[in-house]
């Protein structure tokens, strides 16, 4: 994947709206502190960050999404499986520490989060960028960073060795969560809606 200058530029405004209208529906459902902000985007390589990916040994809890339409891309968002017990807290309004383990509430919880990073992340591309982006029903997992990439990268058959990652900071009620979002595009698809944008690419 080779993007010029301007191209990433105009990746990362589109980048920049879905996550701020993604924090700003987050919030308002949590009705607390809660913001997702953008850190940085770049054009990252496969191999180094599955290593990467492969290093971290913490126990995730994730979400993928896949996307149809003219820009078919796929979506992964995985936090420590602690932070989703505090989001689940939250979202189910009880005391901060009342989930202790993962269960079916937890994965509710997150399969509702990826619901809302999905819809404004279409939505973003959709009002104003005229792509066609239509995300199907999230699936929720509980495993390894490791694993979970290896997944995302299978199932998007990737044939670069280049791809997208967005870096972003999740705070909520004041503490940091750390976390990972990757927004993997199938290539030809992406530098044609950036071409029609009239983005050299």
């Amino acid at each position: 994947m080779n993007i010029t200058h301007d191209g990433m530029r105009v990746v990362e405004i589109m980048s920049r709206l879905s996550i701020d209208r993604a924090s700003r529906a987050l919030s308002k459902t949590l009705r607390t502190g809660a913001m997702i902000s953008l850190s940085s985007v770049y054009i990252a390589d496969l191999s180094e960050t599955t290593e990467k990916m492969n290093d971290d040994l913490r126990e995730m809890t994730g979400v993928m999404v896949d996307f149809k339409g003219n820009v078919g891309c796929k979506l992964l968002f995985m936090l420590p499986v602690n932070g989703s017990f505090i989001l689940t807290d939250l979202f189910l309004r009880q005391p901060a520490g009342t989930t202790k383990e993962y269960n079916e509430f937890t994965e509710s919880v997150i399969q509702e989060l990826g619901n809302i990073l999905a819809s404004h992340v279409s939505n973003a591309l959709v009002s104003d960028f005229d792509a066609t982006l239509i995300p199907e029903p999230p699936h929720v997992h509980n495993d390894y960073a490791g694993v979970m990439f290896s997944n995302l990268v299978m199932e998007q058959g990737m044939m670069d060795d280049k791809l997208l990652l967005m870096e972003t900071k999740f705070e909520i009620c004041k503490n940091e969560l750390e976390c990972y979002l990757f927004l993997v595009p199938e290539t030809t698809s992406f530098m044609k809606l950036l071409d029609n944008i009239g983005v050299k690419v």
